[in-house]
């Protein structure tokens, strides 16, 4: 269940910011304009800025972690809308050589449409791989910076693929209507493709997380895929567990040590800081559903390798 929800906020979050990215398109510039560099630059920046703004800040605002939301949507913001840039000129630029490859009076033609579709994919995928790398580079996390990458530049690609699609489909049924609905819709699809595809990469190579299952968020899962993960009531931490004054800003802290995973109590009262219902003072190695409990939080420990065993048992 958090596999899905996961993607299905980061979907509706990434889904936002495309009709907000389509809303200012619509405010500051002319649809019907001939092309300019710099006109496409902006167009695109302000489109990828508005859904990086939102995907990369998505985990703070269901956190209701003003300052780490300000950091996150931040890198979203700049990256994404340097990603938008390059993607909407790249795919521009493709699509007027496809056009003149494939004959502007085959537009009907079947292989004008695929050619069309992977030009716009080719083209957005510089802002998936943008939007995915800056949530990386916001948490500090190689794994979400790797991993992020390639679901954020599929989502791209698929996206922009589609919104390729349903612009052909629209002019098909009517050549002489508006694109403004059509519009919006691409720019929707596009947002949720690049929201839900990259949460769906990173949280299912993952190696391990740790699941809430009393206390603030409950039922929520975040991943541990950085080298040290911080646990407390720090609108910083990684993990934030609001709601129980027992629990310290810097609580504690999940180490990884090459494929050793440790919690390690970062001078919080031991009777706080609890494994299997052992205190912990120092720290100690965790192991595939061990119980964590601080104050009185607590969560599960969950290894990937043990959860994909698991499966195949089945």
């Amino acid at each position: 269940m958090s596999l899905f929800l996961r993607v299905y906020f980061n979907a509706v979050f990434g889904a936002l910011g495309g009709l907000l990215g389509w809303a200012l398109f619509g405010v500051f510039f002319d649809p019907q304009a001939p092309f300019s560099v710099v006109g496409w630059l902006l167009r695109g920046l302000v489109i990828g800025g508005s859904i990086g703004y939102f995907v990369v800040s998505v985990e703070a605002i269901r956190d209701r972690a003003l300052v780490r939301f300000s950091t996150l949507a931040s890198y979203g913001l700049v990256l994404g809308g340097l990603g938008g840039a390059i993607g909407m000129l790249v795919g521009e630029q493709v699509n007027t050589i496809v056009v003149g490859w494939v004959g502007a009076d085959r537009e009907g033609s079947f292989l004008f449409l695929l050619g069309s579709m992977i030009a716009r994919g080719l083209g957005w995928t510089f802002l998936g791989l943008a939007v995915g790398m800056s949530e990386g580079i916001a948490a500090r996390s190689l794994g979400r910076f790797s991993y992020g990458a390639i679901g954020g530049t599929i989502g791209g690609f698929v996206g922009g693929a589609l919104i390729a699609l349903f612009f052909t489909l629209a002019r098909r049924a009517d050549p002489n209507a508006s694109m403004l609905i059509p519009g919006a819709l691409g720019l929707v699809i596009l947002g949720a493709c690049i929201g839900s595809l990259l949460a769906l990469v990173t949280t299912v190579f993952q190696p391990a997380s740790v699941k809430v299952l009393r206390g603030w968020q409950e039922g929520r899962e975040y991943p541990l895929d950085k080298p040290e993960v911080l646990l407390g009531r720090d609108e910083h931490a990684d993990i934030a567990l609001f709601r129980d004054m027992r629990i310290q800003k810097k609580h504690a802290y999940v180490r990884r040590e090459n494929n050793r995973f440790l919690l390690v109590n970062n001078d919080a009262p031991a009777d706080y800081t609890r494994v299997n219902g052992n205190p912990v003072a120092n720290f100690v190695e965790l192991a595939d559903g061990d119980e964590i409990q601080l104050g009185q939080v607590k969560l599960r420990f969950q290894l990937r390798q043990a959860q994909n065993r698991q499966r195949r048992r089945r």
